[in-house]
């Protein structure tokens, strides 16, 4: 086996990657594209709208994301899924009459890395662009173009001129819709001091205002559109080309490939020069599928579609080189979780990321549990007064998954986790974060108010743990129960928070692979054995009526005892509480079979403790508590004698003042508001929640 990392890890480019469908995205360009179409008399002052702002689809920063090879095939997309995706689009006579039109359009694309100074007028902006539109249409039909001079003398600077003359160049005819689409946007970082650009009042220059102010004007035309797309450092989305009456912007982030997508991708590339050569039969034998692979590229990757293309060149190289397709999806996966591969994989998107500077190490933190408990946020949601979650996502070079109109997901792919974990000054809260995110599935849960709050707890329980500091409620604990108080505490170091299959459902995953695997409701005694290690917190991913929602395992240092904790999250954010039935609910899926299975085994040895953390219990179990915590034994009842504890289990009740010494009222009372039924999902779950979350947690390290 070679030992060299460049040689085992290369990134020649060795195959045709092939085009996948994004027909979510096609839907939404097309539909920013019809908004153009319809303001566009609000544009040349033919209707008395008070709305007349022009619309441009625009994806700027997105690294990897597919910009360019979808705006270059977009207009194939739309005839593809004309009949199909976009039936439901074209559903009054106005939409579809656009549709029918957009499907027999012309495309000009644009490298905006070719825009430069140009004679005779080398300080205008206005001037190179139009120029660059020129040449750029000669090129794509292969015509030989004119001097800058001699085009300056031909065409006017005013768009009456110069779109005439395109469409002349490119043979459509002025009823024919133009698509026009600008790459590399993030050229126009470069411009300062090349051309004379606008300033504002405090002498700020924005060289998009002028960019996007020379496009409306062309926009007034007839039968034009435009699509922007590139990476760029320098425009956030507080610019006032964003904000002002002039041109409204309507930011796209491209979906990263789904699995399906992954095996279409795979099944369509072939060798380059080769193409009876699938990239997929090359790389899967006749035990790993195609479908494995897919899943396996999109565990690392998160199904960016740079970072897929990328990590499948890294190992269709290696495949090659040692002459032997993968034989099982466990060997690819180890080949993907190597640091080597990792680094290298990810290198061309990464961007470099300095948490030295408090401010910078706050955002960091807050997208890290964005990211974990899937918190969305909506394109104007602001970190403070002048800078927004959007750009603070952009600048640390993470990806956003769009999951509704302007709304999105933080997504980190795991080859970026795994470079994170060496950034200097890391705090104990961050490594426990990052750790997370490598440790969850990809298709770990959906957004859910109990996912974060459940989340919250687990990480929580993991600084009570490993806190070697005083702490109140590993204290209370301990008074509470005897056994818990003769655990090993605080465990040697904290771990990242584990996620595992729950249990109860039917299918089960490779036995090769058993944290990921599924267990039935009558196995504890093999998901104690099996799945859990000593001092790591645990979600079981699947929500089921089997399991609690954190599970972890401690282990006495005298004797070998043996401690196996469950606890029942329950945040009620609305006037329903929790009662005694749930509380013995609770105890009778996770008590009493973890007894039956597991207890009668070792009874000397195995305990089992269940903790009810709940926002809002009922009057009466309050009144019993007596506003105090309590823990339940072997052998005591509850709810008049309803429900008796198994023997060597323990039931903890935590009143409502001792939840809130694990978790800050101030921030209980944020979650309230941000998950009130009559609210939107994550309503209010804003920076401000998030940033308390995170100093309550690192008061605790």
């Amino acid at each position: 086996m070679m030992t060299n990392l460049g040689e085992r890890w290369a990134t020649d480019n060795t195959f045709k990657p092939g085009f996948v469908d994004r027909e979510e995205d096609v839907y939404r360009v097309t539909e920013e594209l019809y908004e153009l179409q319809e303001s566009r008399k609000q544009l040349s002052g033919r209707s008395n709208s008070s709305y007349y702002r022009l619309t441009i689809p625009f994806s700027p920063h997105m690294f990897g994301s597919g910009k360019t090879t979808f705006c270059v095939n977009y207009l194939e997309l739309i005839r593809r899924f004309s009949e199909t995706s976009l039936a439901s689009f074209s559903s009054n006579s106005s939409k579809k009459e656009f549709l029918d039109k957009l499907k027999t359009s012309t495309l000009l694309y644009v490298d905006l890395r070719d825009l430069e100074p140009t004679e005779p007028k080398e300080k205008s902006l206005e001037w190179a662009l139009y120029y660059l539109l020129y040449r750029s249409a000669c090129s794509q039909v292969g015509l030989s173009f004119m001097r800058p001079q001699d085009v300056y003398k031909q065409i006017p600077l005013y768009p009456e001129f110069l779109l005439p003359e395109l469409r002349k160049i490119l043979g459509i005819s002025s009823e024919q819709f133009l698509l026009v689409a600008f790459d590399e946007v993030g050229a126009l970082d470069e411009s300062y001091g090349e051309f004379n650009l606008e300033r504002t009042q405090d002498g700020e220059v924005f060289p998009y205002n002028d960019f996007f102010g020379i496009i409306r004007q062309l926009c007034k035309e007839d039968n034009i559109f435009f699509i922007v797309v590139g990476k760029s450092t320098g425009l956030r989305i507080k610019n006032s080309v964003a904000f002002g009456p002039r041109v409204l912007l309507h930011f796209i982030s491209l979906s990263p490939l789904s699995s399906s997508n992954i095996v279409e991708f795979l099944e369509k590339s072939t060798l380059k020069g080769q193409v009876q050569h699938r990239i997929c039969d090359i790389l899967c034998s006749s035990s790993f599928s195609v479908d494995e692979l897919a899943e396996a590229l999109l565990e690392c990757t998160g199904g960016v579609p740079g970072l897929v293309t990328r990590a499948v060149n890294m190992l269709l190289n290696f495949v090659q080189t040692r002459g032997q397709p993968f034989m099982l999806k466990e060997e690819c996966l180890s080949c993907m979780n190597e640091d080597s591969f990792q680094r290298i994989c990810a290198e061309p998107f990464i961007q470099p990321i300095s948490t030295s500077d408090e401010d910078k190490k706050s955002e960091f933190g807050i997208l890290l549990m964005m990211a974990l408990f899937h918190i969305p946020f909506k394109v104007y949601d602001a970190l403070n007064s002048g800078y927004y979650l959007f750009d603070a996502v952009n600048e640390m070079g993470l990806y956003r998954y769009p999951i509704k109109q302007d709304t999105f997901q933080v997504l980190i792919p795991k080859v970026f986790v795994g470079n994170f974990e060496y950034l200097p000054s890391l705090s104990l809260f961050e490594k426990i974060l990052l750790g997370s995110l490598k440790l969850q599935p990809f298709d770990c849960f959906f957004s859910s108010k109990c996912r974060v709050f459940e989340g919250i707890v687990a990480i929580r329980l993991i600084l009570m743990l490993s806190s070697k500091v005083r702490n109140e409620f590993r204290e209370l604990l301990c008074q509470l129960s005897a056994v818990f108080k003769e655990m090993k505490l605080p465990i040697r170091e904290p771990l990242p928070l584990d996620y595992m299959r729950s249990v109860g459902v039917s299918e089960s995953k490779s036995e090769s692979n058993k944290k990921r695997k599924t267990y039935e409701s009558n196995e504890w005694n093999k998901i104690i054995q099996e799945a859990l290690y000593f001092d790591k917190v645990y979600i079981p991913v699947d929500t089921t009526s089997h399991s609690p929602d954190i599970i972890f395992k401690l282990q006495s240092p005298v004797d070998s005892k043996v401690l196996i904790v469950g606890v029942a999250c329950k945040g009620r954010w609305n006037s329903e509480r929790f009662g005694w039935s749930d509380i013995i609910e609770e105890g009778e899926k996770f008590l009493v079979p973890v007894s039956n299975q597991v207890l009668s085994n070792a009874p000397d040895k195995n305990h089992c403790m269940l903790i009810v953390v709940s926002t809002k219990l009922a009057f009466d179990v309050s009144r019993e508590l007596g506003d105090q915590s309590r823990c339940y034994s072997s052998g005591m009842s509850i709810e008049s004698e309803s429900f008796t504890i198994p023997s060597n289990c323990e039931l903890v009740i935590l009143c409502e003042r001792d939840v809130e010494m694990l978790i800050d009222k101030e921030i209980l009372n944020g979650l309230e508001r941000a998950f009130s039924s009559d609210r939107p999902l994550f309503g209010d779950f804003g920076p401000d929640l998030l940033r308390r979350i995170r100093h309550s947690f690192l008061s605790w390290q």
